[in-house]
């Protein structure tokens, strides 16, 4: 199914940036929520090069656009151009969600709340459990603050070069380490570029870990949200609860939504949307 939006002289523009971005589900899930609500605003992709970030950002500043979401390559970027950040993309150092206003620009990382709040929604508490975490890019590093904020009781990260991470202490990418992480961990967060398929390694590079090692209450996760990748594949048929990226992507986006329009965001019909989008229906 999909949505258009008559764009008129009152309509507010929000956009999604990123550099690929025609994959973005963001639009849909914005119209769904603009249309519930009762708001005269839609949402636009835009594919921008590195070098042309800060032109289109200032330019929706002058444009006085509602807000824009902001996915890779360009969250370093977004954190640099900002006038004031919030103490979560502060310590995270990067930005996914920037605003507008008396012609300053603000930024957020909601992805770290987006995380924690779809874990919550599912019925995982967070608090006093031990985590691993999967990868150490931009991504964990949201991850990690969310877990940490949420009150985990500890959080390992593996990273294939741990030595190249600035950000934490993280364990080296082997078997050993992994089981050890593994035996005491209750949930486990797939924050690597593997899941996303072809070109990323493939699901194969998931096949020696050691999934005996988790306890049969663990959680496996992934941020990817199109597919659902051979790690939770193979979790599921252990008997593990799952639970992939699309929660995250509701969440953050809710949060978003409330930033720029100081309204709740319509949480279901986002999701219904999303989901609708995903399957073609």
């Amino acid at each position: 199914m999909t949505s258009t939006a008559v764009i008129s002289g009152t309509t507010r523009v929000a956009a999604v940036i990123g550099d690929p971005v025609a994959h973005s589900r963001s639009p849909q899930m914005f119209a769904a929520a603009f249309a519930a609500t009762g708001i005269d605003a839609v949402m636009i992709p835009i594919a921008v090069r590195d070098k042309e970030f800060a032109t289109v950002v200032h330019a929706l500043r002058a444009m006085h656009a509602l807000g824009a979401s902001v996915t890779l390559p360009h969250k370093l970027a977004a954190a640099a151009l900002c006038d004031e950040l919030t103490p979560a993309a502060l310590e995270i150092g990067a930005v996914n969600c920037l605003w507008f206003h008396a012609g300053r620009i603000f930024g957020d990382n909601t992805d770290c709340v987006g995380y924690t709040d779809a874990l919550a929604a599912a019925g995982f508490a967070i608090a006093g459990a031990h985590c691993t975490i999967l990868g150490a890019g931009g991504a964990a590093r949201g991850v990690a603050y969310g877990l940490r904020t949420a009150g985990a009781a500890s959080i390992d990260v593996i990273a294939r070069r741990p030595d190249a991470v600035h950000w934490t202490t993280a364990t080296p990418w082997q078997r050993d380490a992994i089981t050890a992480s593994f035996t005491r961990a209750r949930l486990v967060v797939d924050a690597t570029p593997i899941s996303l398929g072809a070109g990323h390694g493939g699901d194969d590079a998931f096949a020696d870990l050691p999934l005996l090692a988790l306890a049969p209450e663990a959680w496996v996760t992934s941020l990817v949200y199109h597919r659902q990748g051979g790690l939770l594949e193979r979790a599921s048929a252990r008997g593990h609860s799952i639970l992939d990226g699309r929660g995250m992507l509701v969440h953050q986006g809710a949060r978003a939504f409330a930033q720029w329009t100081a309204r709740a965001a319509p949480i279901e019909a986002m999701r219904r949307a999303l989901d609708a989008s995903l399957t073609g229906t």
